[in-house]
């Protein structure tokens, strides 16, 4: 297979072009005027074009381990975000509630911060921060909180959210180079 890396979802390829694999069993049975391999973009492949499903064994399934990025760090802000437009201020104000007492701040802040994304826990906590945040007028009475503020903490931190989620995927994308030595230069 021939692709195209898509930089912005980690490991993911689009394919541009298939040939048949050499030297193994049933593969994929293109037509001479095709050069041995299939451009998608062009070509349509046919049900004619695949090995009989009975002929051939179904490959292994490949042990998968846990997927990364749910077990990333930015996992609980990228939660926090969600919940903000799913729920709105009084949700993510109950969820935190809980949390807070137990953590010390919003979940995952520290774990963010341990990890170095020190921005995105801050905006985490700013989000949920004025989530919580009741003003009260002259009498002492509760009054509805500014939307705006809301809206910006929330803004800021699915603006960071996204471009550190979009600079991670790139960054699993590109090729290590070893470093150039100096007589090299």
């Amino acid at each position: 297979m021939l692709g195209r890396v898509d930089t912005t979802r980690t490991a993911s390829l689009h394919a541009l072009a298939v040939g048949p694999v050499p030297g193994t069993g049933p593969t994929l049975r293109l037509p001479p005027e095709w050069s041995g391999r299939a451009d998608l973009g062009y070509d349509r492949l046919q049900g004619s074009h695949f090995p009989p499903a009975g002929g051939a064994e179904p490959p292994p399934a490949e042990a998968t381990g846990p997927d990364p990025l749910a077990d990333s760090p930015l996992w609980q802000a990228r939660r926090l975000v969600e919940l903000a437009v799913a729920g709105g201020r009084r949700t993510v104000a109950e969820q935190l509630r809980g949390s807070s007492r137990s953590t010390g701040g919003t979940p995952g802040s520290a774990r963010l911060r341990r990890a170095g994304f020190h921005t995105a826990a801050e905006l985490g906590s700013a989000l949920a921060a004025e989530a919580g945040r009741r003003g009260r007028d002259a009498f002492g009475r509760s009054t509805d909180p500014d939307p705006d503020r809301y809206a910006r903490a929330w803004l800021a931190a699915a603006v960071h959210l996204a471009a550190t989620e979009r600079a991670l995927v790139r960054a699993t994308w590109q090729v290590a180079r070893p470093p150039v030595a100096a007589s090299a230069r």
